[in-house]
């Protein structure tokens, strides 16, 4: 590891754990920062007692469609499900189209797990609802940035299928808090993006953080983070995100190559940086696929030390796990847990948990 690690610049990761936390001091406090402190409140009681659910995950690569009977004892019992790739959203138009062709006639309620940043409002039943704040990676949403989701959804559907339904909308990492059983802390994707979130109480009431941690800043970027940050769609946000995520570690591949002149094709998929990382013969490609994969779990591991820390570091801090990265990158889970005891985190006390069909069960869960 330390021959493919010398292949990549090492960052100070203690100083990215310290600054971390400092960030979220001040986010806390209503303090600028890099790192947002969205409060999500749940709601005091089910929206729906019994009926039909839509659930909607739209964010990171694919969507998830489900639809769900929600029975009077709180449990639900999926009936459908369909997955496809997400296209990009570049205006209100294409966003406006692709929910008109999925959404599912005759439902009660309709919950929708959605990956990019969301200012936390509330309905008239208490719902969750999220105005958009800004647009990630390609997906740039022109036209609706502001604009309440859930009332959106509601005209649409009412549009179509002549009956207006509850809805409710959350961030992923929000939505992947309520896929637990409630004794966890918190939420982190690591895929296609990044983000972390935090369950607190506010005013004696259950509070979701919604950090947005993906566009921490307070680290200093490399020449090639930096140029692929400046040929982004969104120089300057989301370069925490931008260090980590499947979406741009392709990219941090191909300019390195490019650095070290490297007789190597170029990839296009982080997927493909995967294999190679992978593969079991031992040359320079797949070493620098996983010093690639390795820097970023260990700048995750990183910002979840400077989380624990501001969470009073608890003998067990339990987070919810999802993403392509966390999970099939290589050694990456692994990896995050070994950068924790060497940032000083006791062995074990954070653990990040697995949940099957997360996303879905989170969307859901914004129901009931």
């Amino acid at each position: 590891m330390a021959d493919q690690l010398e292949l990549i610049q090492t960052p100070d990761y203690k100083q990215i754990q310290q600054n971390f936390l400092q960030e979220l001091n001040l986010a806390s406090q209503n303090k600028p920062s890099s790192i947002s402190f969205l409060k999500n409140h749940l709601p005091t009681k089910p929206l729906l007692a019994n009926g039909i659910v839509q659930g909607i995950v739209i964010g990171g690569t694919n969507y998830i469609l489900a639809t769900a009977v929600i029975n009077s004892n709180g449990t639900h019992k999926i009936i459908a499900k369909k997955t496809g790739v997400l296209p990009v959203f570049d205006t209100k138009k294409t966003f406006v189209d692709f929910l008109t062709e999925h959404l599912t006639p005759d439902v009660d309620a309709i919950g929708i797990n959605f990956g990019f940043p969301l200012e936390a409002i509330t309905g008239s039943f208490g719902e969750l609802d999220g105005k958009l704040l800004l647009g990630t990676k390609e997906h740039t949403f022109k036209g609706l940035i502001n604009e309440p989701l859930g009332q959106l959804i509601k005209t649409l559907y009412q549009k179509k299928c002549h009956k207006m339904p509850m809805v409710s909308v959350a961030n992923d990492t929000v939505c992947l808090t309520l896929a637990g059983d409630g004794t966890e802390k918190g939420s982190l994707v690591a895929g296609t993006g990044f983000n972390m979130c935090l369950v607190t109480k506010y005013q004696h009431k259950k509070t979701l953080i919604n950090l947005e941690s993906g566009n921490f800043n307070k680290f200093t970027l490399t020449p090639i983070l930096q140029k692929i940050d400046d040929t982004s769609e969104d120089p300057g946000k989301q370069l925490l995100e931008k260090a980590t995520s499947g979406k741009y570690l392709a990219l941090y591949f191909n300019e390195k190559i490019k650095e070290l002149h490297l007789p190597l094709s170029p990839i296009k998929t982080s997927q493909q940086l995967s294999e190679l990382s992978h593969e079991n013969h031992h040359d320079v490609a797949g070493d620098l696929a996983r010093a690639i994969i390795t820097r970023s779990a260990y700048l995750v591991a990183a910002a979840i030390a400077g989380l624990y820390e501001y969470s009073s570091k608890p003998q067990t801090f339990t987070l919810i796990g999802e993403g392509s990265l966390l999970w099939n990158g290589w050694q990456y889970h692994e990896n995050i847990q070994k950068q924790l005891t060497k940032l000083g985190v006791p062995r074990n006390a954070i653990v990040i948990k697995h949940i099957p069909d997360s996303s879905i069960k989170g969307a859901i869960g914004l129901i009931i």
